[in-house]
């Protein structure tokens, strides 16, 4: 019933409590993707600022408190900027038609990149199964 009601006109045009205090607040209200937390600088961010905060911790609550809003304004716009394009760079794989463990593997290995275009991909698929083809060689060695 609830996925029928889901898919009427009335009911998807909906906005949410959240959204509309948001946009209410002259902001602009962007749903990413759940589950795909390469897409989503924010998730980044975040991780930056906990790591940071748990360097710094003490487990003194009156300490925690203050640390988290430094920990939150300490990350270096650099940082920031460098969140924003990863995401760019995983967007492009996806667009290029990578999935998964492709998409990780050409970000980490044409990083200076702005983008990952199709002979990119095509070359990091190469090496992927180069490096597989070494691996299973090993393995099999190590079995006799």
């Amino acid at each position: 019933m609830q996925r029928i009601l889901s898919l009427q006109d009335d009911f998807k045009n909906e906005k949410s409590l959240l959204q509309k205090v948001i946009e209410e607040a002259g902001h602009v209200c962007l749903f990413l993707l759940k589950f795909h937390l390469e897409l989503n600088p924010i998730e980044m961010y975040w991780g930056w600022a906990k790591r940071y905060f748990r360097e710094r911790s003490n487990s003194d609550f009156r300490t925690a408190l203050k640390l988290v809003h430094e920990a939150l304004d300490a990350c270096p716009l650099t940082t920031i900027r460098k969140f924003f394009r990863r995401v760019y760079r995983y967007m492009s794989a996806y667009r290029e038609g990578a999935t998964g463990l492709l998409a990780e593997y050409a970000i980490k290995q044409y990083k200076s990149h702005r983008a990952i275009t199709k002979k990119d991909l095509i070359e990091a698929e190469e090496k992927m199964k180069e490096r597989d083809a070494k691996e299973f060689a090993k393995g099999k060695d190590l079995a006799r």
